[in-house]
């Protein structure tokens, strides 16, 4: 099954011709042999009838004699194949041309042992006697060469057509499918953010799927931008609840124990993880959705190294080059800024980031110089709310939101051994170039 478009209107077109050119080349083929074959019959009746008017009977003796014999050369050729006699009634050949040699048209045949195309006809004769026979004949080899001939020139010609309308066709399906074209150009410029929507058609038949794909395009922003005001009012609403709640718990004998009040900062920490999770996923695949990677990665080195100034703590950034996130920068901030916090806790002095992309990726390479981390420990560490050092701080949803995240927008974090300390690789999906 072809699936292109435009291979199945240019194979359809190639059908048509192919179809219609046969169609034509056979019916003139037809009428050529018609013409050529009664111009060579023509050709021999012309012999035939100068024959006929040349002859002359004497009146005493009853020869036979003809004044003047066809002027076509090949009649005086031995057995060439062009023949003439003239012969009596009764068969008695009279005269004959030098070409049957020594023998009669009856029993003469072509050069090539092929046959002949013999036209007669009988004819009285001035002075007297019977009517006479006069036959002319000449190869069918002949014949077929002049049809030969003739059918090569129109053959050509219908060859060339033939290409002269595969050309056009091809020329006509291209300037048909620039539409088409303009449109996928339309398409990819939507998704790498320069423009938001389609422009206006200038051809009716494409208008209407311009029109649709821009109320597409409508509706999907206007259900994102619901959900992210639903997941706010949700948000708003379970926000003052659980305050009352905590505000209750923390009132002399109300939760002795401390149950009331983790479980309600249990349930707020839930919240706000799902809320973010609902609001990625409205973001994650958004056509025109990108964010540079270099300016997010050096406002966080920036401010994690004033965060832990008390460690004095060095961050390196190299992310030139690097292509960009295809994504929120509020995303690639949490991601990032998760993965170099944790870097600069365990890092004894020197955290380095490096970014860069290929075939359509992103990745984001964080390095600490610190202890490192066993392999065991690196796939537990990527579980939720685990937690591998208590006397770091922390809640341990920080490399399970990374994760999380990450996967989200199609992407992953591994952990890998520095030696010294860990390398965190973030993959990402990247912005199609502009």
């Amino acid at each position: 099954m072809i699936r292109s478009l435009r291979a199945r209107l240019l194979a359809a077109s190639l059908a048509s011709f192919v179809l219609a050119l046969g169609a034509a080349a056979f019916a003139i083929g037809r009428v050529l042999d018609t013409a050529v074959t009664d111009g060579f019959r023509a050709r021999l009746e012309g012999n035939l009838i100068a024959i006929a008017a040349g002859l002359d009977r004497d009146e005493v003796t009853a020869q036979l004699t003809l004044a003047v014999p066809p002027a076509d050369p090949k009649f005086a050729v031995p057995l060439s194949g062009w023949y003439w006699q003239v012969a009596e009634e009764d068969g008695t050949v009279r005269l004959a041309s030098p070409s049957l040699w020594n023998t009669t048209l009856d029993h003469a045949v072509a050069p090539d042992g092929g046959a002949l195309m013999r036209v007669a006809r009988r004819f009285g004769v001035p002075g007297g006697g019977g009517a006479v026979e006069v036959a002319v004949a000449a190869p069918v080899s002949a014949l077929e060469a002049e049809l030969a001939a003739a059918r090569r020139p129109v053959l050509m010609v219908v060859a060339l057509l033939g290409f002269a309308l595969l050309a056009a066709a091809t020329v006509q399906v291209a300037v048909g499918l620039r539409p088409l074209a303009a449109l996928r150009r339309d398409i990819a410029a939507i998704r790498t953010g320069r423009i938001a929507r389609l422009p206006p058609a200038r051809f009716s038949e494409v208008a209407p799927l311009t029109e649709d794909l821009n109320a597409l395009l409508a509706h999907h922003e206007a259900m994102v931008e619901r959900a992210r005001r639903n997941a706010g009012d949700l948000a708003h609403g379970l926000k003052t609840p659980l305050a009352a709640i905590l505000n209750a718990a923390a009132e002399p004998g109300r939760d002795p124990d401390g149950m009331i009040a983790q479980a309600a900062r249990r349930m707020e920490r839930q919240l706000r993880h799902h809320l973010q999770r609902a609001r990625i996923a409205g973001v994650a695949g958004l056509p025109g959705a990108r964010c540079p990677v270099a300016p997010v990665l050096d406002d966080l080195a920036f401010m994690l190294e004033r965060a832990h100034a008390g460690r004095a703590v060095r961050i390196t950034v190299s992310a030139k080059g690097a292509p960009d996130f295809a994504g929120a920068r509020g995303d690639l901030e949490e991601m990032a800024g998760n993965l170099m916090d944790n870097a600069c806790k365990w890092a004894r002095g020197r955290v380095q980031v490096t970014a860069d992309g290929a075939v359509g990726r992103l990745r984001i390479r964080i390095a600490d110089d610190g202890p490192g981390m066993p392999e065991q420990a690196r796939v537990s560490a990527l579980r939720h709310g685990t937690r591998l050092d208590e006397s770091v701080p922390g809640q341990g949803f920080g490399l399970a939101i990374v994760v999380e995240t990450a996967a989200i927008y199609g992407g992953s974090l591994t952990l890998g051994d520095g030696g010294p300390g860990l390398v965190a690789t973030l993959d990402l999906p990247a912005a199609t170039e502009r």
